[in-house]
Order: structure tokens, then C-alpha cells, then sequence
């Protein structure tokens, strides 16, 4: 698929319907295909998701539960330049994170407290190309958090040999120091841990990217456990000015877009001569590769254009290869995106830089950030201390003005001091 460029004013309305509005893609069009998968894991445990493992991974296991023992086995078995790397990327996350827990707080007449959730279970893709990475970025978080139990489902491996899973998916699992992983995929892992399928147990909250079908039934328990959010095919804006690298952004485009066709690539910038260059080694490195993602260039009027562009599009990765002028238009009022890097690349990001490469797609940019130790805490208030007269005055007042009599009593009955 060639390069397509957009001019404004004229291209802009055509880019965003060709573009943005196209990847909006509502997962409301999966739920009923997976309710029923979730629906019978429910009612039958552990024998439906054997059942839709046979039929859908081809691979039928009794016991799908993979120790910390074995997983640390899978590790050892590895190439030594492989394990330095796992570990070399897990501690530079784990320094990200650890450092970034919110700290307890003192307020007007309370204590804001983060504490951990006790059971946390990720979602960690694997099929035709396991996501290890995924495992670390979602693992070590909750781990740095303080949660206490950490379990992994990913899909089961017909084809690995001695492990039920790929091993590389273990041998994360270990590293990044989950409890437990499941050699189980899709829509009925996802029930399976939010319900609770002996030997599978329920947890507090489920995370993690999938495909359509697994994000659906997150949707589905959503109310039965909290999720992290609906992360559909990654997204990638770059804003550029002429200061800018060419071959840096057409290789930052090319990666993002290589997660797949459903993947969505944009350059914004204001210098034709950069949109075209950009789009020129972007074409010749394609070389006809049908599986890459949509690629789009906008050439706006002007920077401020380009950043608002960017802004509305509200994408999962936002790079910005600005001079140190047009920085400082990002520093000062960030556009809407999962995470910003300014001139590092996106690539970096999905592996070592340190924040998890769990982000917000198809536009949740607008209210949330990436997966973070708040993800796997909950903010618990602590109301203490002797409340001023005039609150409980107030407040006896509005409750009879609501109907609540008991209320008002209960405050009447309280013994204070004037505050």
C-alpha cells in the first residue's frame, strides 16, 4: 500500500475520515462472538475452557497451570545473551516503575493511601509471535506496585517442544516475577480468571493486550473484575519540523506499522520537502510488504497545525523530532496521546526505555495514560480527625432537605467541639 499524503486545508477532512475515523473500529462487533465463550466458562469452570482450547488451539491440557519452578527453568535453558538482555530490560523497568508508586498524602481531615491489589491476572499474546515483552511491561509493574499475586494466561504451544508455552513467554514470566503462568489463550482465559475456573482462580483485575476477540471479553467481565483498558492495533503520530531526520521518522513509521495491517502510522509536519523525503524511503523500503499498517503523511499550514493534528488524533505513541523552539510548544501543553517521547524512538519504548508499552488506543488517549503502578492499586481515603461544627451544621441541614431524617439524627448525636 503506498504512502499517502494529505495537504491542508483541503486533504484534512478526507484524512480524518480515511484515517481516523476508520480505525475506530468498535469492539461492540466482537462481544456477541465471544459472550457465549465467556457465558459457559462461567457456568462449567475449568471443562469449557478445556473444551475451547481443543477447538480453538488445537490443544487440550488438564492442567494448564505452569509453576514459577518451571518458568525459571525455561529461563535457565536459554542463551546467555538472551537471558542478559531479559534481565538488562527487566531492571531498567522495574527502576521506572518502583520510583513512580504514588506516595501516602495528608489532606484536610484524611489520608490519601495507595494499596496494592491482591491478584492480578495479564493477558499476554502469543500464537504465531509471543510478545515476552508484553510480560515484562505488565508483569513488573505490578510487581512494583506490591500486588501479591501475579498470574500470566497466554496461549498454549502445541509445537514447543518440552514447555506448554513458548518458552520465551516463560522464561519472562520469570524474570519479570509472575507466580504462575496459564497455558491458556483467547476469550476463555480471560473469563477463566475473571470467574475463577478450578485450578484457575479469580483475580482483582485482568490486563493486558490481545486481539479483538480477548479485548470483547474483558469488556464483557469488566463488571465481574476491573480491566485496564481496551487496547485495540497500535498507533503511532510523529510531529515533525525541517530540523527533522527523515530516515529516523520513515524507520520510527515502518516499525510501528509492522505490528500489522490493522496498525495506523502518521507523520505530521509543516516542510513539504520533509513529507516527501520521508515518504520516498518509507516506499522504497516497503518493497510490497502487504502486512505493514496504514501509513499517512499530513502537511499542515503551519507547527501549531501539526501539534494540534496530533492532539486530536489522540494516538498511542506520539515522537516528536522538533527544533528546540517547537519543543517547548510540547512541553508546555502536551498533546493527547498514551506516551510522548520527545526524539526517542517509539522502538525503545515498546522494550527497555522504562514506561510499559500497554497504551490507550483507538482515541482513550483523551482520558487515560499507559499502564502504570496506579493500574494495580487502589486509593483508599482515610477520614479521621474532628470535623468543624459548621460541616456538621450544613450537613445535618441538606439531609433533611434530601428526605434523610436518620441522617440528620445520626449528625445531631455527634459530639464535637467548635472546630
Amino acid at each position: 500500500m503506498p504512502v499517502q499524503v494529505y495537504k491542508a486545508p483541503s486533504g484534512l477532512k478526507e484524512f480524518r475520515r480515511e484515517v481516523v475515523e476508520a480505525r475506530r473500529e468498535t469492539i461492540l462487533d466482537y462481544v456477541e462472538k465471544v459472550k457465549p465463550i465467556v457465558n459457559d466458562v462461567a457456568a462449567k469452570g475449568y471443562e469449557a475452557v478445556r473444551k475451547y482450547s481443543e477447538e480453538l488451539d488445537g490443544v487440550s491440557l488438564d492442567n494448564p497451570v505452569i509453576s514459577k519452578q518451571d518458568a525459571r527453568a525455561a529461563f535457565e535453558d536459554l542463551p546467555g545473551n538472551i537471558q542478559q538482555a531479559f534481565r538488562i530490560i527487566a531492571d531498567s523497568l522495574w527502576r521506572f516503575h518502583s520510583s513512580s508508586k504514588p506516595p501516602e498524602t495528608w489532606v484536610p481531615g484524611a489520608r490519601l493511601v495507595w494499596a496494592p491489589l491482591k491478584k492480578v491476572g495479564v493477558y499476554a499474546p502469543g500464537g504465531k509471535h509471543p510478545y515476552p515483552s508484553t510480560v515484562l511491561h505488565t508483569v513488573i509493574p505490578a510487581r512494583a506496585a506490591g500486588v501479591l499475586e501475579v498470574a500470566v494466561a497466554t496461549p498454549p504451544c502445541g509445537k514447543c517442544g518440552k514447555w506448554p508455552v513458548n518458552q520465551l513467554m516463560l522464561a519472562a514470566a520469570y524474570v519479570a516475577g509472575a507466580d504462575k503462568v496459564y497455558a491458556i489463550g483467547g476469550a476463555q482465559a480471560i473469563a477463566a480468571m475473571a470467574y475463577g475456573a478450578k485450578p484457575v482462580e479469580e483475580v482483582d483485575i485482568i490486563v493486558g493486550p490481545g486481539n479483538f476477540y480477548v479485548q470483547a471479553a474483558k469488556l464483557l467481565v469488566s463488571g465481574i473484575v476491573g480491566i485496564d483498558m481496551i487496547a485495540g492495533p497500535t498507533e503511532l503520530a510523529v510531529v515533525a519540523d525541517e530540523t527533522a531526520d527523515p530516515t529516523r521518522i520513515a524507520w520510527d513509521m515502518l516499525a510501528e506499522a509492522e505490528h500489522g495491517p490493522l496498525s495506523v502510522a502518521v507523520l505530521f509536519t509543516d516542510n513539504e520537502n520533509l513529507g516527501e523525503e520521508v515518504a520516498n524511503i518509507i516506499e522504497k523500503e516497503m518493497k510490497g510488504d502487504n502486512e505493514l499498517g496504514v501509513i499517512s503523511i499530513v502537511i499542515s499550514e503551519d507547527i501549531n497545525q501539526a501539534i494540534s493534528l496530533a492532539d486530536e488524533m489522540a494516538a498511542e505513541h506520539l515522537v516528536a523530532y522538533l527544533s528546540r523552539e517547537n519543543r517547548e510548544r510540547i512541553l508546555a501543553n502536551p498533546p493527547r496521546a498514551g506516551i510522548i517521547s520527545i526524539g526517542i524512538p517509539p522502538a525503545l519504548l515498546d522494550y527497555a526505555y522504562g514506561p510499559s508499552h500497554v497504551l490507550p488506543t483507538n482515541g482513550a488517549a483523551r482520558w487515560r495514560g499507559g499502564l502504570s503502578v496506579i493500574d494495580f492499586t487502589r486509593l483508599v481515603t482515610i477520614a479521621e480527625g474532628e470535623p468543624a461544627s459548621e460541616l456538621v451544621q450544613a450537613s445535618i441541614l441538606l439531609a433533611r432537605l434530601e428526605g434523610f431524617e436518620n441522617h440528620a439524627k445520626s449528625l445531631e448525636n455527634l459530639q464535637i467541639g467548635e472546630g
